[in-house]
């Protein structure tokens, strides 16, 4: 049985929870780190040089590299704008493993984009299957899924995007005749598949929304999730809250290392 509605919007929920607060952890040591590391003794830094500096320490870990583009209330003048600014930041970076437009009506227009190509592509390859209803639900909840990190942690390969969002483009429905099985990593284990698409990646992973069943263990027909990561194996997910179940445990920045590790070079020494 497919969870309910109800029931994807609780695993997601807990999920985005899980994320925001070890997010949360992670920055708040980070910008105390920003704000009481001193320079070298003997160095000849200026104070604004070494608020600068300061500021482009936080920068970095949002991937920021022209802070005069962002918007002014998005602009950081001491580290600690990153706290005080923590809700509006969460939104802009993704700190809840999500992003996820206040404008519903974009977003709706968005969903409607996605899941008319991705039709038109399942009908192009004769998949007579319509559209998962379970993934519709949560095109109109969030854009995408991120995983746990900041930015700095993604852009350095260390997290899976299970999904690239709404706003990526929609990547071609492939079908049996396309090595689908191959693609996605199911041949191994003997599923049947009859379309899917490219939804994400990451290092080493690929991942599919695919339709397939395993007829040898019961796994009927349906649309299913599908995490092929090379030589860690095949993730397969029946459903929504197995795969965000799974999302939330995976490649959790170890803030052990980070804490410990994540002041050093701010000034050089």
């Amino acid at each position: 049985m497919q969870p309910s509605e109800d029931e994807i919007l609780a695993a997601l929920a807990h999920y985005r929870a899980a994320v925001l607060e070890h997010n949360r952890i992670a920055l708040t040591h980070f910008v105390h780190h920003a704000d009481t590391e001193q320079p070298p003794a003997g160095s000849r830094l200026t104070a604004s040089k070494i608020a600068e500096i300061r500021r482009k320490y936080m920068y970095n870990l949002l991937c920021v590299s022209r802070p005069e583009n962002l918007d002014p209330s998005m602009q950081i003048e001491a580290p600690a704008d990153v706290m005080t600014k923590w809700d509006a930041m969460v939104r802009a970076f993704g700190l809840d493993g999500v992003f996820a437009s206040p404008n519903t009506e974009h977003r709706r227009e968005l969903c409607a984009t996605y899941k008319r190509c991705t039709e038109a592509e399942l009908c192009r390859i004769g998949a007579d299957v319509e559209f998962p209803a379970d993934f519709e639900f949560l095109m109109n909840q969030v854009d995408s899924l991120q995983g746990h990190g900041w930015p700095q942690y993604h852009e350095h390969g260390q997290q899976i995007r299970f999904w690239y969002g709404l706003d990526e483009s929609e990547g071609d429905v492939i079908g049996p005749d396309d090595d689908l099985g191959g693609q996605t990593g199911l041949d191994d284990d003997d599923w049947e598949v009859v379309a899917g698409w490219e939804c994400g990646g990451g290092p080493e992973t690929r991942c599919f929304v695919v339709y397939c069943r395993q007829e040898q263990t019961g796994k009927e027909w349906r649309w299913r999730y599908v995490a092929d990561m090379g030589q860690y194996g095949v993730e397969v997910f029946d459903n929504l809250v197995e795969l965000l179940q799974w999302y939330e445990t995976l490649h959790v920045p170890d803030l052990d290392y980070y804490l410990n590790f994540s002041g050093c070079g701010i000034f050089g020494g």
